[in-house]
This record gives structure tokens, sequence and C-alpha cells, in this order.
């Protein structure tokens, strides 16, 4: 039978992150916030892109 080539040692840490429910619930979305990011990235995208009619002249 074939040895695993993973360490096997892993030590398991009791204090992991973990999200609650309640937190999940609370937030409230700031969608002014999230529209403007997504305006200014495809106005980026936009500004730094090469148009198909710069590459033909």
């Amino acid at each position: 039978m074939e040895t695993p080539e993973y360490n096997t040692n892993i030590i398991c840490e009791d204090n992991l992150y973990t999200i609650s429910w309640s937190d999940i619930e609370s937030t409230e979305p700031d969608y002014e916030n999230y529209l403007n990011e997504i305006e200014n990235f495809f106005r980026e995208d936009f500004e730094n892109d090469i148009l198909e009619e710069d590459i033909l002249n």
C-alpha cells in the first residue's frame, strides 16, 4: 500500500472564524456604493480599452 504524500500531523485550531446568520441578517447593503464601483470599473475599462478603429488606422 502506498503512503500518503501529505502531512498527517496537521493541527486543527478550535478558534476558526465563522459567520453567524445574525451577522448576515443585520447588514445593510450599500447599493449606491456597489453601483458606483461597477460604473467606475466599466469606465476605467473603457478608457483603457484599445478600440478596433484605432487598430485599423
